[in-house]
């Protein structure tokens, strides 16, 4: 089984010619043709967008982080097919990149901010890690999630329900994957000759603090 998060593409040349049976978790490869069990990132997405948008907002952000994993290219096309579909604004200015921890996404939301550049109502962010540094930057601008600007995360890390505000997020179902991953190796190596197939595992959506219904 081979963790494969952040492998990019040329990564997995190392792994084509692999004689014993392999399978990606959390990964996958438009080139070669492996196993894999992955996240569906881009349904998760669309429906954290959609969560936005039903809550009345229209001007929807999208935090971006800069090391730019195939799961996160998969959430951002989440996030822009849902708003073409409902005609919504894709303002690139309010497509903001940042690093993926949180103590970096807390620098670079902060220089972004500096800018005094006008705020959508909302942030979808490509995970938890990066939502909790956009917020504590915004707060120290005086800026009140969620009664201002309201963010969805991704992931569901255990510090979404002691933050402040509990953090509104995507729920991937990690232990449940590695057990799949686990049934899909030992079935492979008892039917060697079987077919190849990469499975996406859904996700739950979490409701918390982090977004406000949106009135006018």
């Amino acid at each position: 089984i081979l963790l494969a998060t952040e492998m990019q593409e040329e990564d997995f040349q190392l792994f084509r010619r692999c004689k014993s049976p392999l399978i990606l978790l959390d990964g996958w490869s438009e080139r070669y043709p492996f196993n894999g069990v992955l996240i569906n990132n881009q349904d998760s997405a669309r429906r954290a967008v959609e969560y936005l948008i039903e809550k009345g907002h229209r001007d929807i952000g999208y935090i971006r982080g800069s090391f730019r994993i195939k799961a996160f290219c998969a959430r951002e096309l989440g996030y822009r097919q849902t708003l073409l579909e409902h005609d919504l604004p894709l303002n690139p200015d309010w497509t903001i990149t940042v690093g993926t921890k949180t103590e970096s996404s807390y620098v670079d939301m902060l220089a972004w901010l500096e800018r005094g550049q006008a705020l959508p109502t909302a942030f979808f962010a490509d995970n938890d890690l990066m939502a909790f540094g956009v917020i504590r930057a915004l707060k120290e601008k005086g800026i009140r999630v969620p009664e201002d600007v309201s963010i969805v995360g991704f992931d569901d890390l255990p510090y979404c329900t002691v933050s402040s505000p509990a953090l509104t997020t995507i729920l991937v179902h990690k232990r449940s994957m590695g057990w799949e991953a686990v049934r899909r190796l030992l079935t492979m190596m008892e039917e060697p000759s079987s077919c190849k197939f990469k499975i996406e595992s859904c996700t739950d959506f979490v409701e918390r603090d982090s977004v406000r219904q949106r009135t006018g």
